[in-house]
This record gives C-alpha cells, structure tokens and sequence, in this order.
C-alpha cells in the first residue's frame, strides 16, 4: 500500500473534514477525495462516510484501522531510523495533551527542543483525558502529557503534582476563609468540570465522600470562570490553570489538600520513534525531571 495514501486517509479520518485534511497536507479537496478513492478501489470498498458535517470511517475501515496506524507507524519508525542511522534528526511527533498543559508547559519545551532539532516537527492534539487515552489506544499519537490516572495500561514518566483549589465568587461569604474544605463548597451551586475531560476533579470530590449540588457541567475552564464571576456557583479547579490573575475570582486551597500527578503517557518506551524519544528525553530536561 503506498503510504501517502494512508497518511492521507488516517488525517481526513483525524480531523473528521476532507478540506482541513487537504490543506494540512497540501492537497486540493478534489485532489486528496481522488486519492482516496484509488485507495478504495485498490482495497475494494468504501473507507469513508461523507455527510455535511464532514467524514468518518465506514465499518469496514474501522475494522482495518488498526492495522492501517501501525502500518503508518512503522513506516515512520522507519524513515526515522533510518536517517538517526545517518545522523539525521528528523522526523515528526504526534502529542496529545490538555489545554492547559498546551498554554503553561509546552511553549517553554517547544522553543528548547526546536533550539536542538530544528529538523523534527511536534504535531500537537489538545482534548480531555478521556479522548487522549483512546488516541494512545489506537495509535494515532506517541505520547501525551496528561494526568495520571490508575486504570491506565501505559507507562506512566511523572512529571509534577498540581494542586486542586477551590474558586467563588469575589464578595461571596466563602471567599473571606483562607481555605475551603469539599463539604463548604457542596451545599453550594457547584459547576462540575466534565468527568470525560478531567478525572481528578472527579476522583478528588469521590474520595471526600461529599455530593455536591451540581447546577452545570462544561469541559471549558474558561466557561467555568466565567459562570463562576457571574455568581452562578463555585467550583474546584487545577491550580496549573489558576496561576494568572482572573478578575471577580477568589481563588482558596482546599482543605485537607487534594492533588493531580501530571507526567508523561506512552504505551511503550520501546516502541517510541527516534523522533518522540528525542522529544521526550528534552522535555524532561526543560522540565527538571530526573527519573
């Protein structure tokens, strides 16, 4: 099978649209729809689903999509080894990670590893746990930084423990404490963050063994800011996201202290390309980590 057209396929399939996945990979729309339609020919059926709202596979694609990610895989496995053999650094990283691990971590480790392989390229996904567990299930990344969490099968690289605090309104009663436990905060209308997007939060509000009054869910840490300075409730949040000033907001610790551990989660150190081992040997570096 000719891998461009299945890079081509896997990326109209990633990113759920035919014209994004042209432009990502310089194609035209025609272009890239024909490309894909000589690779149903050669297979002999349909691979996609078209509908206004974009593609998806078909059921028999999604039986052989497996198989065609870690044909992709290893062909770039390949490619890479193959110019680390001639002292080449190239190559390209797939990482998925958190919003907020985007904007506070990956800025500083993007800018060291450009500095030191100017040649490889970091592709970089942004979703909630839930979604970076099944990318790294299929194989459509090499690694994400995310949060640990014990259901895991992947190997675990711990980076740092982020606090969870709590956050009110500014003026409400609660804001004047200099801590809040889970049980102050649970009469309140509390805004949940989406389990599918953050477990800890979750997991922290579980082993306090209180039941908040949950008026709203969202998976947006900024919609829940902004439900917050509206008085709409209180929530608990990662500290990560709560360093920079967010006006009509009191931020508190809780107490007793409840924490994530965030790192690094892969499905193998062994199977990792020349490209991703390279990335995450410097972002452990950049990021003081030891083990």
């Amino acid at each position: 099978m000719d891998q461009n057209k299945c890079v081509a396929l896997l990326t109209a399939i990633d990113l759920g649209n035919l014209t994004r996945a042209a432009e990502q990979l310089g194609y035209t729309q025609s272009g890239l729809s024909y490309v894909i339609k000589t690779l149903e020919t050669e297979l002999g059926f349909p691979l996609l689903v078209r509908s206004r709202t974009g593609v998806r596979p078909t059921e028999d694609c999604q039986r052989i999509l497996p198989l065609l990610r870690d044909l992709d895989r290893k062909s770039r496995q390949l490619e890479q080894e193959a110019a680390d053999i001639r002292g080449l650094a190239v190559g390209t990283v797939s990482l998925a990670t958190f919003p907020s691990i985007s904007r506070f971590w990956l800025p500083e480790i993007l800018r060291d590893f450009a500095q030191h392989y100017p040649g490889i390229t970091v592709s970089i996904r942004e979703s909630g746990q839930e979604e970076l567990d099944e990318w790294l299930r299929e194989g459509s990344v090499d690694l994400a930084f995310c949060s640990y969490h014990e259901n895991s099968q992947n190997h675990w690289i711990p980076f740092l423990e982020d606090e969870i605090w709590a956050v009110v309104p500014d003026g409400h009663p609660l804001a004047g404490c200099e801590e809040l436990s889970l049980a102050q905060l649970a009469s309140e209308p509390f805004i949940l963050e989406d389990r599918a997007y953050d477990y800890d939060i979750s997991r922290v509000i579980q082993e306090a063994g209180v039941h908040p009054n949950v008026r709203w869910t969202s998976k947006d840490e900024l919609a829940i800011l902004a439900m917050v300075r509206l008085e709409l409730g209180v929530s608990v949040m990662p500290a990560l996201y709560l360093h920079e000033d967010h006006p009509g907001v009191t931020v508190r610790p809780l107490v007793p202290r409840a924490h994530r551990q965030l790192g690094a989660s892969l499905p193998d150190l062994d199977s990792l390309s020349p490209a991703a081992r390279r990335f995450l040997i410097r972002a452990k570096k950049t990021m003081g980590v030891t083990r």
